[in-house]
């Protein structure tokens, strides 16, 4: 099952709520005979055991709880502007979970994705995309220890951004905590972003007419991913256009093979690299 914890995981809490307990969980102990008896001092000794415990204290609906979490493959996944709860990036987590990944999205919107302000008269989508990456820029390393801490050391790590998200996606490529990283249709990336890069790129291109990333960047970015001597992979579509992997038309058949290969794409990059 797909897990999203957002701001839950930055205290590492994970809160479950439920219904009411029904009446019938439980026994009537004074109308039931007795077959075990109540605790005796024999409960209270014993020999206390020492070695190094893996699980952690978390809060369950409530009450102190004792958690192993045994995951070893874990995405870490970066939307684009219309954030984790958008039903196109629900379906696309819920793929890659299929797959056999934990997968995890932050809210960095806060609950005000862009398309809150659909029809809104005198939206300022500078001003909102100014706050949105203050907001990301501020949660998302935060987020990433909180999750490397609730799925522990052993847990083999991947990022995927998609458009806003490509930078995060990057910034954790540059760094230990991910084995792999991958980005679709970028925004708001620089040079430095693939110069700072130590871990394995898969790209998903449609640079023909994307806006936020052009041919030319592209082949500048190639230029510099041959220079350091990155390991990469670079998929450009045809007859795509930008957001093609999370918004492509269900109509235009060229546009949904692209969407399926780049998911594809991703989820045989990131198990290269998790074993």
């Amino acid at each position: 099952m797909r897990s999203i914890l957002a701001s839950a995981l930055a205290a590492c809490h994970l809160h479950i709520f439920s219904s009411n307990v029904s009446p019938s969980f439980f026994v009537n102990a004074a109308t039931s005979p007795s077959l075990a008896g109540p605790m005796g001092k024999e409960c209270l000794e014993g020999s206390k055991y020492t070695g190094q415990t893996k699980g952690r204290n978390m809060t369950i609906a409530g009450v102190p709880t004792y958690v192993l979490v045994n995951v070893t493959k874990v995405i870490m996944y970066f939307p684009d502007i219309f954030g984790p709860f958008y039903i196109n990036n629900e379906l696309l987590q819920d793929h890659f979970a299929s797959q056999g990944f934990h997968v995890l999205s932050p809210d960095y919107f806060f609950g005000d994705p862009v398309q809150n302000h659909d029809g809104e008269p005198g939206f300022n989508q500078t001003e909102w995309l100014d706050k949105s990456v203050q907001q990301a820029n501020d949660s998302v390393p935060g987020w990433i220890r909180a999750v490397r801490e609730l799925y522990g050391p052993n847990a083999k790590y991947s990022a995927v951004g998609y458009c806003f998200g490509a930078p995060y996606a990057m910034n954790v490529g540059a760094t230990d905590d991910v084995v792999a990283t991958a980005f679709a249709h970028p925004g708001l990336l620089t040079e430095d972003h693939f110069y700072r890069l130590t871990k394995p790129l898969l790209m998903s291109c449609a640079v023909e007419t994307d806006f936020t990333f052009s041919t030319e960047a592209l082949r500048r970015s190639h230029d510099i991913l041959t220079e350091t001597n990155a390991t990469y992979h670079l998929q450009v579509f045809s007859g795509t256009i930008h957001g093609f992997t999370t918004r492509s038309d269900p109509n235009v058949p060229n546009s949904v093979w692209a969407k399926e290969q780049s998911a594809k794409s991703v989820v045989n990059w990131f198990n290269r690299f998790s074993v």
